[in-house]
């Protein structure tokens, strides 16, 4: 997870599949509309934001440099190029404001070691290409967050790149279907519906919260990657070498830190204490790691594989590529899965028991270095 918002779920499954939108809207059988909410499908605006937003580096830590390698391997960048893109950057800082991601340390930021509030609205910019299917739309969006002279600089910013991403965009536009196809099937299922309801009582999430799984272009290489934004699940494969996956694994993890950043503020403060009382390993790992990542690792990795795709669960596998997270998400596993099927919350004694196993696994690590 590296932006997180961290987006943010619920209604019935719906899912808009190709690149057109026509919904379909799954009911519970009571009638009722589920609270999840999801949208599956392709964006031309939210693709080219995305080529662009990560060429520009506007903040090292949160683009991939991945995008900047391919494009510099493959199309050139002058030096009108650079000054476009170091403006565009401005604007982008300037826009961007996460109240809650400057403190790091979970024992003082509000949210402790969960995903943010403050992070569900942080980005204005990227919701306005984001929750739109064309450029021009995306744009008349901007023009209502900007000042007047930067709207007119970003329609020129979009105009001067588009005689090379045009050749992405056209690829994300033919090799995408297969994908969305796949993800789409594997959603549908009402029961996921009914799971992903049972994940936000879980977290004593009640909002209504509906979700955007946007496909953009991503460089042929062997990985892909996804990252909630706000109220979207950017997923980035490449259409020609990714064809035909099902990602709706990947769907449940992002969608997890969503829900997250939804708790009450109280709550989530009130967790972390509770937790780092009894495991204090707050100086050893990144706030985030901690619990958020493990959380999200188990409920979409192991708890949803093991429900609806039984062929790829595996609790011996490689499911993060970070040792704790990695480790302590087989942990957990199957004390969560025990509270989570017998309709408990988080709240009824799941933070104390993780937080034990925590202690566990430290103290052991001190006698084995001993």
């Amino acid at each position: 997870m590296r932006r997180v918002t961290y987006l943010s779920l619920i209604c019935s499954i719906v899912l808009f599949v190709g690149l057109g939108c026509a919904s379909n809207s799954i009911k519970s059988k009571s009638g009722r509309s589920q609270n999840i909410s999801i949208e599956v499908f392709y964006s031309e605006s939210a693709d080219i934001f995305e080529i662009l937003d990560n060429l520009s580096d506007w903040w090292p830590e949160f683009v991939w440099k991945e995008y900047q390698e391919y494009w510099l391997n493959n199309f050139a960048l002058n030096k009108s190029d650079r000054v476009l893109l170091k403006k565009y950057s401005k604007i982008r800082k300037k826009y961007y404001n996460d109240i809650d991601g400057k403190e790091g340390h979970p024992l003082k930021n509000r949210n402790g070691f969960f995903s943010t509030a403050g992070s569900i609205d942080a980005d204005p910019v990227a919701k306005a290409f984001y929750s739109s299917n064309l450029l021009e739309e995306a744009l008349l969006k901007v023009k209502k967050i900007v000042s007047k002279e930067e709207y007119e600089f970003l329609v020129k910013f979009y105009a001067a790149f588009s005689g090379r991403y045009t050749k992405l965009i056209e690829e994300s536009k033919s090799g995408f279907q297969g994908s969305i196809q796949k993800t789409k099937g594997s959603l549908s299922n009402p029961k996921i519906s009914e799971y992903f309801n049972k994940v936000a009582s879980f977290y004593n999430v009640n909002e209504r919260l509906q979700y955007r799984v946007l496909y953009v272009w991503w460089p042929p290489l062997s990985r892909t990657n996804a990252t909630p934004t706000g109220l979207f699940l950017v997923m980035r494969q490449n259409p020609l070498k990714h064809k035909n996956l099902d990602f709706s694994d990947i769907v449940a993890h992002e969608i997890n830190h969503s829900i997250s950043a939804h708790q009450p503020i109280e709550q989530k403060k009130w967790l972390t204490d509770e937790f780092l009382k009894i495991c204090p390993i707050q100086d050893k790992l990144k706030r985030y790691r901690i619990m958020e990542e493990p959380l999200a690792v188990t409920f979409g990795q192991l708890v949803f594989n093991e429900k609806f795709r039984s062929k790829k669960f595996s609790i011996s596998e490689n499911l993060y590529r970070n040792p704790w997270i990695n480790s302590f998400s087989r942990i957990i596993f199957l004390p969560l899965k025990t509270r989570f099927e017998s309709g408990e919350k988080i709240i009824d004694g799941f933070i104390p028991e993780a937080a034990g196993l925590c202690k566990d696994v430290l103290d052991a690590s001190k006698k084995i270095g001993g």
